[in-house]
C-alpha cells in the first residue's frame, strides 16, 4: 500500500466527488476530511490493503478499484467491495485485530480514517461518517440474510 503524497486539492475531490458514500457530504465538508483527517493510499493488484491479524484500525473508504475479501485464502472468499463501499470497519470500531483479509483485484485507490480522525471531525461530518457505515452495515446484513434464506431452500 502507498500513500498517495503531493496528490492537489481538487484532483482528490474530483476523485471522491465520484463516490456515493460522500453524496450527502458538502464540498466544504468533502474538503476538511481531506485536508486534515484522512489519507488516499494507492494499493496495487493483487497486494493487500490489510491482512488477517493485523493490529490496524483504520477504515478504508473505497473510491475506485474492488477488493476481494476473505479469511483463510482468495480462493474462499467472502464477498468483493468497490467504490462507495468500505473496508475495515470491524476494526475500526472494536479496535481489535483485523478479522478478513482485503486484497486489491485491480489498482485502487483508498481513503483512511483512523479512529483518532474521527473523533476531531467537525461533529456534522463525524454524524454523516457514522450514518454511512450504519447504512452500509445494514445493507450487508440484509444482503447476508438473503443468502443464508437461500441456501436453507
Amino acid at each position: 500500500m502507498k500513500l498517495l503524497e503531493n496528490v492537489p486539492l481538487f484532483k482528490q475531490l474530483e476523485i471522491i466527488n465520484r463516490v456515493a458514500f460522500f453524496k450527502e457530504f458538502t464540498l466544504a465538508e468533502r474538503q476538511v476530511l481531506l485536508e486534515s483527517f484522512g489519507h488516499l493510499y494507492l494499493v496495487q493488484q493483487e497486494r493487500h490493503a490489510f491482512k488477517r491479524f493485523e493490529k490496524d484500525n483504520r477504515l478504508y473508504i473505497v473510491l475506485s478499484g474492488e477488493f476481494l475479501i476473505f479469511k483463510q485464502d482468495a480462493a474462499h472468499d467472502l464477498g468483493k467491495v468497490g467504490p462507495g463501499e468500505f473496508l475495515g470497519e470491524g476494526a475500526f470500531i472494536t479496535n481489535r485485530e483485523r478479522s478478513t483479509s482485503a486484497q486489491a483485484l485491480k489498482d485502487s485507490i483508498i481513503l483512511a480514517i483512523t479512529p483518532d480522525a474521527l473523533t476531531r471531525l467537525p461533529n456534522v461530518i463525524r454524524e454523516k461518517i457514522k450514518d454511512k457505515l450504519i447504512e452500509g452495515m445494514s445493507h450487508r446484513i440484509a444482503k447476508l440474510n438473503a443468502f443464508i434464506e437461500e441456501q436453507e431452500t
